[in-house]
């Protein structure tokens, strides 16, 4: 992205008063901060904004300022533009695709490579750490200024989607914006807290059966967890509750690849996959309809829990062995 392709990009969303932002379904911070700070800076301009997530906000990002106006739907089809923030397609939105469809004008603001051509606005860097540093980089080419509110919604956005700066898409640039961002006000010690040291007592619970439950492929190359519809029912957990165990399945020496494996409902599993040392597991959720990253991608399979392990271990065999 260019100076001049930012400075083009923000004047054409500025074209519109009223405006409809989609975050992905199963939201993380990334999503709901980059989403909430791009909402806070158009309402400070006098705009009309409505934040969007299916599935709400998770419990460890309620502390997001401005967090409480994100909304699950709407039947409003009258807004001017409508935005994809952090989410590569319209499939990743859920129900609130009619809604950004029906939009005069659409974007895309996004360090993912978007799936299609969507969006008549494109602001889509696949370098960048995060969409909170996409948007960074967005606000500082147009000298808007970002106050202690947008600070804290991107800091959040930033921490997020570099695991706490522990991730491979942490750079240079990524450390000098945490930097601005926390000398704009912003608390990285607060935020780190609230994301990763702050889940209800069924999520402890939920990762405790995860890490129970580990199996392994005969080389030890291969280590996936399972959550079961049972696990959640009987925890009285969520979908939610679910973040960032694949990342303590990870966490283990030695496995190439890390899967968590988790019953939405009968027959619809939800994967995981995280890689380490070149393992390109966005390939192997290709197979399944899904991706995003190199070392962190996922999928859905319709079909038993068991169907599903046999198939996609079997796929991550297959690709090393290729």
């Amino acid at each position: 992205m260019t100076k001049n392709n930012l400075k083009e990009s923000w004047s054409k969303l500025l074209a519109g008063h009223s405006y409809i932002l989609a975050c992905h379904q199963r939201p993380d911070g990334d999503t709901l901060g980059s989403a909430l700070a791009l909402a806070h800076m158009l309402r400070r301009m006098g705009k009309d904004v409505v934040v969007i997530s299916e599935d709400g906000v998770p419990e460890n990002y309620t502390f997001i300022p401005e967090s409480e106006t994100v909304i699950s739907q709407t039947d409003r089809r009258d807004f001017d533009i409508g935005v994809l923030v952090d989410s590569e397609g319209i499939k990743r939105i859920g129900t609130a695709g009619e809604a950004i469809s029906s939009a005069k004008s659409t974007a895309c603001i996004d360090h993912h490579v978007p799936n299609g051509e969507f969006g008549d606005i494109r602001v889509v860097d696949k370098t960048l750490s995060s969409t909170a540093e996409v948007m960074v980089e967005l606000f500082d080419a147009n000298d808007v200024e970002i106050d202690k509110t947008a600070a804290t919604q991107l800091l959040t956005g930033l921490i997020s989607d570099t695991g706490a700066f522990r991730f491979a898409n942490t750079t240079s640039r990524t450390f000098e914006i945490a930097a601005y961002l926390q000398s704009l006000g912003a608390k990285p010690s607060i935020i780190a807290r609230e994301v990763y040291e702050s889940r209800p007592l069924r999520a402890a619970k939920l990762l405790g059966r995860a890490l129970m439950s580990l199996e392994t492929d005969k080389s030890g190359r291969v280590l996936w967890a399972t959550i079961t519809g049972n696990d959640l029912a009987e925890l009285g957990a969520t979908d939610a509750d679910t973040d960032s165990i694949v990342n303590h399945v990870t966490a283990v020496k030695g496995p190439k690849v890390a899967i968590l494996f988790r019953e939405a409902r009968p027959d619809s599993i939800r994967i995981s996959l995280r890689s380490r040392d070149g393992v390109d597991v966005n390939q192997i959720a290709k197979v399944f309809g899904g991706g995003v990253h190199v070392a962190a991608a996922g999928c859905h399979y319709d079909g038993s829990l068991e169907d599903a392990k046999r198939d996609v271990v079997a796929e991550v065999l297959k690709w090393m062995e290729s």
